[in-house]
């Protein structure tokens, strides 16, 4: 693979805000000494935003398309997928917890089943078998489209 691009939409100035907090210590693992106490900042940080950033009436969409471009027995070739994925408002499951919390489910059934293309540290595109992932995801409910 010669180039990938990767970009994450979030709302502006959410890359500096974030930037400050790993700055800050806020997101370090190493416990530090409070009041007598060990407290991982990481925790700690979570525990005293995730009321603040928690809306229930907020809901998200997960958009998701991959361009792949090569060749295919000497023929050029492109072929793209997409994803669009929404809250779900039974559960109260938000689209981007679906999205990677369903994707890492079917990663560690196909596992733990020994349904892996090869056994050992491969990367996922490697490991994984797609018609199975892709069947397994679509039965959670979290499609993806190739065409």
């Amino acid at each position: 693979m010669r180039e990938m691009e990767y970009k994450t939409l979030r709302y502006p100035g959410h890359a500096d805000l974030m930037r400050a907090v790993r700055e800050m210590g806020l997101l370090d693992l190493a416990p530090i000494s409070v009041k007598g106490k060990q407290v991982v900042p990481r925790d700690a940080f979570i525990a005293a935003v995730s009321p603040k950033l928690t809306k229930p009436e907020g809901r998200d969409l997960v958009a998701l398309r991959v361009i792949v471009s090569g060749t295919k027995d000497g023929q050029p070739l492109t072929t793209t997928f997409d994803l669009v994925d929404y809250h779900d408002e039974v559960n109260g499951i938000s689209a981007m917890m679906r999205c990677t919390g369903y994707s890492l489910s079917v990663t560690g059934l196909v596992q733990a089943r020994r349904q892996v293309i090869r056994p050992g540290v491969t990367t996922p595109d490697e490991g994984m078998p797609y018609d199975r992932y892709v069947k397994m995801l679509a039965a959670r409910g979290v499609v993806i489209r190739e065409g």
